[in-house]
């Protein structure tokens, strides 16, 4: 069911119409119609057709951001009729709650997470290594969103019509749940935090974060079956040109261990 368009301004418009536009855009093309938004703790991504997809939400206190891109690109907030989140981890799924109460757009999380994403109970603790997820144990609980709604559970292979076409792609490793998105149409695979980026390098994603390494190595290689030419991440820059070699030189490598 659609949420019903809201009736109130949110604080965040009018706030931001009493003050001087910021010296920098929220928001940076990736290539026509896709932008990757800053927002705290990663990066969102904008699909700017007749209707806008939303994917992730940043940490909680998010939403500003990215209905202040979604209004710089000259849209509206209720123009976003879709969010998917590509995994439940505070970063990405922080801010849903909050747009929840300004935008009508639907929810997808995958099936293996979405009752993390509606549950009352605080996310499970990210980090991996038991000291570390002792110490920030308080920071987490402090900062949990809270529930957010989940109005479609997604599958291996289940296909949204944006940027011409969305296929999602289970690739689990980072966390049970976590997706990717091929647009075989427009040569981009958004990964999330399946890969990492540093230093002009392809790697896994972060052990400290991750809950299965082998999986997560398994998923390389399913990702690396795929066509597409540019390569989009949640915290790093993306790849232009020629991501679909430097994948399958990724997972090349990996299988050679």
């Amino acid at each position: 069911m659609t949420s019903p368009t809201p009736t109130r301004r949110p604080p965040w418009q009018d706030r931001w119409e009493e003050m001087k536009p910021a010296p920098f855009r929220n928001y940076v093309e990736v290539l026509p119609g896709l932008y990757q938004v800053r927002t705290k703790g990663s990066k969102a991504y904008l699909i700017v057709e007749d209707d806008i997809t939303l994917i992730d939400t940043g940490s909680p206190g998010s939403g500003e951001r990215i209905l202040r891109a979604v209004e710089e690109l000259g849209r509206s907030p209720e123009d976003i009729k879709h969010i998917i989140i590509t995994h439940y981890h505070i970063d990405h799924v922080g801010g849903l709650s909050e747009l929840q109460e300004w935008v009508p757009g639907k929810t997808g999380v995958h099936l293996a997470e979405a009752h993390h994403v509606e549950s009352p109970r605080p996310l499970p603790n990210p980090f991996q290594h038991p000291w570390l997820a002792r110490i920030c144990e308080p920071y987490l609980l402090r900062n949990d969103p809270g529930a957010a709604r989940v109005d479609v559970v997604l599958n291996d292979g289940d296909e949204l019509p944006a940027l011409g076409g969305m296929r999602i792609v289970h690739a689990p490793g980072h966390t049970a749940g976590s997706i990717s998105l091929h647009f075989p149409n427009r040569g981009v695979l958004l990964v999330g935090d399946a890969m990492q980026y540093k230093f002009g390098r392809l790697m896994l994603p972060s052990r400290m974060f991750s809950q299965d390494m082998p999986k997560a190595a398994a998923s390389v290689q399913k990702l690396a079956s795929l066509d597409f030419e540019t390569l989009c991440f949640s915290h790093f820059r993306p790849i232009l040109e020629g991501a679909d070699r430097k994948v399958r030189e990724f997972a090349y490598a990996l299988a050679s261990k």
